[in-house]
């Protein structure tokens, strides 16, 4: 009966940590017709008292995903890959163009008007929330 009880206070404490983080504006990048490669925009909220980072992500577009921001260097900008997206406490920061975002390669199918598409995000506290039917957005 304790190992029940300790279950379910580990579950309870996962749900209640996942609605610390709140996913609003969520867009895929319309692609060409032959481009292999799109982007996920998205506005994070981090309601709680505490540093979050998101670490990764998963769809089903695409097997590969990395997380990305833009650098100025040498006068040009250049995309590149980084560990993680931080969200200072009770603040938010917006995945967008030019800036911090979510980079899927090898893309299963072209991304076009009707493309929706589901995105599981996971973060450094051991929580992860699904976003489903994300639209696409041609830029």
């Amino acid at each position: 009966m304790l190992n029940k009880k300790i279950f379910i206070l580990s579950l309870l404490s996962l749900s209640l940590s996942a609605t610390e983080m709140e996913i609003n504006n969520a867009y895929i990048k319309q692609t060409p017709p032959n481009s292999k490669n799109t982007a996920i925009f998205l506005t994070l909220t981090n309601k709680s008292e505490k540093e979050i980072a998101l670490i990764d992500a998963k769809s089903d577009l695409s097997e590969k995903i990395e997380l990305h921001t833009h650098i100025h260097k040498d006068k040009k900008m250049s995309m590149i890959q980084i560990p993680k997206i931080t969200i200072s406490p009770n603040s938010t920061t917006e995945l967008k163009p030019g800036s911090f975002h979510i980079m899927l390669f090898d893309l299963k199918n072209p991304v076009n008007a009707e493309t929706k598409a589901n995105l599981t995000l996971y973060f450094d506290n051991n929580t992860s929330l699904k976003i489903e039917q994300i639209p696409s957005k041609k830029l």
